[in-house]
């Protein structure tokens, strides 16, 4: 049995429209030379297909903010610290777990492990 809970759309818009923005500073000006190294991507080949990536990202993240919206309406957070434990532990429980899998498993340099997880977990926030 499923509980109906209200999730407010712009919430879900703006927070994935800023989680969109903090992966393009991140990405880009902070860490996207560093980042195409790690993934051996060279310098002007992420063109190729670039606005489709953009839109499925895009799309991934609004995906992402609702269903954080769910977790936190279901569990009733009510302050910005209840918020947060819960998107932290859904960040650890979920994304960090599969980030660090499959990094190791692709052989990936330890730096981009920490690359990678600190975008997604700032943006649980």
């Amino acid at each position: 049995m499923e509980n109906t809970v209200a999730i407010s759309w712009l919430a879900v818009i703006v927070a994935a429209i800023i989680k969109f923005a903090i992966g393009a500073v991140w990405y880009q000006l902070l860490f996207g030379k560093r980042y195409r190294e790690l993934m051996k991507v060279p310098e002007g080949t992420m063109a190729d297909g670039f606005a489709q990536a953009l839109v499925v990202g895009f799309i991934g993240d609004l995906i992402m903010a609702y269903i954080l919206a769910r977790f936190v309406a279901h569990y009733g957070a009510t302050t910005l610290a209840e918020g947060a434990l819960i998107g932290c532990m859904a960040w650890l429980g979920f994304v960090a777990t599969l980030m660090a899998g499959s990094v190791f498993y692709e052989k990936k340099s330890i730096e981009l492990v920490t690359i990678k997880p600190a975008i997604s977990w700032s943006a649980s926030l």
